[in-house]
């Protein structure tokens, strides 16, 4: 049989194995695949890229045999980096306010929203724009996949959607903001007012029709007129797509995002649309 294998894989000529120390690792980990990114801080520039494919990912332990899988046959796990950050794509996460929070009760918070499951292990991300920390579960079985790999840490992958989006909106001194990030299989999207969080919310869509069906009664509840509606895309969307036929069916100012503009990007992303992975390369806000 043979191993699970990238179905991109794209490194820059100044990568050198021997100089892991001085990178860092980012991972964006879902049910549809890993995706991971290699960032030289000696000239903050991102140099390398990889995508794995998963299939027949029905739950979080069905995750385990393929990422078992790239772990044991992919070299770049055997260099020793500066840190590596693995966000996790799922809808259970919950924002808390600093004033309530407490870093020893976060079981009782993750309980509000959702069921405890037994593999539950617990975490949360302290939101620098936002007043809130971001706690979420990860089983324990995806943790333990990792455990001999060094200077690893978890992160929810919506802690850099959160973030990117609330400092995009103080960049552009934006009244409001709508943001959709669309994934194969589920979007997420960022509503901010007045420069404050009004909504963050993640839905599973199987079809086009789900998909606006969510994000129409979403808009609705926000009082938004969607013929008015401006929304800012990122994520895994394309012009030519059936999901952007669909949206500007319904809403007419649609625009792309950008990648972080204080970051450098290697000549491997040039064919890469600016908008796509945008809550991978905008881990590092979340650190």
């Amino acid at each position: 049989m043979s191993s699970l294998k990238p179905h991109i894989s794209s490194f820059d000529k100044s990568y050198v194995s021997s100089n892991t120390k001085h990178y860092k690792l980012y991972i964006e980990l879902s049910n549809n695949g890993l995706k991971q990114t290699v960032f030289d801080t000696q000239n903050n520039t991102f140099i390398g890229f990889e995508a794995y494919q998963f299939s027949d990912i029905h739950n979080d332990y069905s995750l385990v045999e393929p990422l078992k899988e790239v772990i044991a046959n992919n070299l770049i796990y055997e260099n020793e980096f500066e840190a590596i950050f693995i966000a996790l794509v799922n809808n259970r996460s919950t924002l808390v306010p600093n004033a309530i929070f407490k870093a020893d009760k976060l079981e009782s918070f993750h309980q509000f929203n959702f069921t405890k499951q037994e593999e539950d292990q617990f975490f949360s991300d302290q939101l620098i724009n936002l007043s809130a920390h971001n706690i979420y579960s990860i089983p324990d079985f995806i943790t333990d996949l990792f455990s001999n790999l060094k200077n690893v840490k978890f992160k929810h992958f919506s802690s850099a959607l959160i973030e990117s989006s609330l400092l995009h909106a103080k960049k552009e001194k934006a009244l409001s903001l709508i943001q959709v990030h669309i994934l194969p299989s589920s979007f997420q999207i960022i509503a901010i007012k007045n420069q404050k969080l009004e909504l963050y919310n993640s839905f599973l869509y199987q079809s086009s029709e789900d998909f606006i069906y969510y994000l129409l009664f979403i808009l609705d509840q926000l009082d938004v007129n969607n013929e008015e509606a401006s929304i800012l895309l990122t994520g895994h969307v394309e012009k030519n797509s059936v999901i952007y036929s669909i949206l500007y069916k319904y809403i007419k100012t649609l625009t792309f995002g950008k990648r972080p503009e204080n970051l450098k990007f290697s000549y491997i992303f040039e064919e890469t649309p600016q908008h796509f992975h945008n809550a991978l390369f905008n881990q590092f806000l979340c650190e």
